[in-house]
């Protein structure tokens, strides 16, 4: 009797750790939902403004393109 009880406990704890498995690579799924969508290939190329967290041509007169520290 005492062996089937060390197999279920066995079984028991196999099952929970392969929930807590599944249950991290789950919780670990990128959300898209916040992507933006890339524009007419504006978004890919330039200075990066931390103003508008955008990338755009380096031009803008109010943005700035170094991080403040």
């Amino acid at each position: 009797m005492k062996s089937s009880t060390r197999i279920f406990a066995a079984l028991k704890g196999c099952i929970a750790l392969l929930l807590t498995a599944v249950g991290v690579l789950f919780s670990t799924d990128d959300d898209e939902s916040d992507d933006r969508p890339l524009g007419e290939g504006s978004d890919r190329f330039g200075e990066h403004n931390f103003r508008t967290g955008r990338m755009d041509s380096g031009t803008d007169p109010d943005g700035w393109y170094e991080e403040d520290l």
